[in-house]
C-alpha cells in the first residue's frame, strides 16, 4: 500500500503553528470534516484525546500519528480518511522521546471497517519513519512538494 493511497493533495495541510495537541487535533477534525465528510467534530475529536490518554501517538523523531474509530456520515462511502499536516512551528506531543512533533498525520476509520485501518497504520508508520521522507516534508514549502515526497517511488516503496 502507498501513502498516496490513503491520501490525496488535498488532504495535506501546512500550518504555522499551534498551541496545544487538543487544538491541533481540534483543527485537524475541522479541516476533515470540511473538506471530506461532515463529522460530528466534538465526537470525533474527544475519540482522538481518549486514544492519546492510552498513550500518545507521538512516535518520535517529531512524528505523531493520531488515530481513532468514529461514527462516519451514513451518506458516505468511504471507511477510512486521513490528513497529513506539517507544522512550521513543533509543538508538545508528549511523545515518546519528549521531543516536539511537526509531522502529523491523522487517520480516522469507521467503526465499522475491520482492520483495514491497521493496515494504513503500519503503512504510514513505515513511511513517517524514513528519514529521507520526514526531511523533506520538513524541507517543503508548498503542499505540492509534499504530496511529491509521497509520490516519490523511491520513499513510498518503503510503505
Amino acid at each position: 500500500m502507498k501513502i498516496r493511497d490513503i491520501i490525496t493533495p488535498e488532504d495535506i495541510v501546512i500550518q504555522e503553528s499551534a498551541d496545544s495537541k487538543k487544538q491541533i487535533l481540534q483543527e485537524m477534525v475541522r479541516i476533515v470534516s470540511a473538506q471530506n465528510m461532515p463529522l460530528d467534530e466534538r465526537l470525533v475529536t474527544e475519540s482522538l484525546l481518549e486514544r492519546e490518554r492510552l498513550g500518545s501517538t507521538g512516535l518520535g523523531e517529531g512524528v505523531a500519528i493520531p488515530h481513532a474509530r468514529c461514527a462516519f456520515p451514513e451518506q458516505t462511502d468511504r471507511s477510512i480518511t486521513g490528513l497529513l499536516l506539517k507544522l512550521n512551528k513543533p509543538i508538545d506531543f508528549e511523545a515518546n522521546d519528549n521531543q516536539p512533533v511537526d509531522i502529523i498525520f491523522m487517520l480516522l476509520a469507521s467503526q465499522h471497517c475491520g482492520t483495514e485501518h491497521l493496515t494504513r497504520l503500519a503503512a504510514i508508520s513505515r513511511f513517517i519513519r524514513d528519514e529521507n521522507a520526514a526531511k523533506q516534508i520538513r524541507k517543503a514549502t508548498s503542499t505540492d512538494q509534499i504530496w511529491q515526497t509521497l509520490c516519490d517511488r523511491r520513499l513510498s516503496s518503503a510503505a
